[in-house]
């Protein structure tokens, strides 16, 4: 068995991240493996209305916060000369909605900085991949697939596999990039919505 710990920190703010980091360090000894996924809300809305400061909080917390995880957590990984990277981005810097420009800037950004870093720091046997989920049912979700029967039902039957995607799903994405079976998968940004970003089809999924 295993016991998780955690730690509250501001992933926009460098300082509070090395602290993290020692603190992990002075406990485990090593860090092997990065994942970054804090998000902050969307900053949904027509793109000629929106707040600067709400398209810069997305930023902050999205792309800021990946950027300063990846470099502060990055330091031990080149000093061993090991470590996985995933960054979490999404099926938006694919196929977006309309009034998402915001998130869709930050998870684009992210993107790049996961080719960018796959590149720097490959030769120090580090990988540095993205999962970009579609549609997924978390507790962050819920609020909008719960709106009205049609708005689930309508995603389910425009997704090829007709479901929509669980948390384990993702999670069993990461471990694998996360893996010694990975080592060789670098650079790559894996979509995961069970072909939704794929479909051209204007009928409806089921079930067979």
């Amino acid at each position: 068995s295993s016991r998780a710990e955690y730690y509250v920190c501001d992933v926009a703010n460098e300082a509070a991240l090395a602290e993290v980091r020692e603190a992990i360090l002075k406990k485990k000894g090593k860090i092997d493996i990065l994942v970054t996924c804090a998000a902050a809300p969307a900053a949904s809305g027509k793109t000629e209305e929106l707040d600067f400061e709400a398209w810069r909080t997305v930023l902050r917390t999205d792309l800021d916060g990946a950027f300063l995880s990846c470099k502060v957590f990055g330091l031990p990984m080149i000093r061993q000369r090991s470590g996985r990277i995933v960054n979490m981005t999404s099926f938006h810097t694919v196929a977006t909605y309309p009034e998402r420009v915001a998130y869709n800037a930050a998870k684009s950004g992210v993107e790049g900085l996961t080719r960018a870093l796959a590149v720097e720091w490959g030769g120090y046997g580090i990988t540095v991949n993205a999962v970009a989920p579609g549609p997924i049912r978390t507790p962050r979700t819920s609020h909008f697939l719960s709106r009205s029967p049609d708005v689930e039902q309508g995603m389910i039957g425009r997704t090829p596999t007709a479901r929509i995607g669980e948390t384990n799903d993702v999670a069993a994405l990461i471990a694998f990039l996360a893996s010694e079976e990975a080592g060789h998968i670098n650079g790559q940004q894996i979509v995961i919505d069970g072909g939704w970003t794929k479909n051209a089809w204007w009928g409806r999924h089921e079930p067979k």
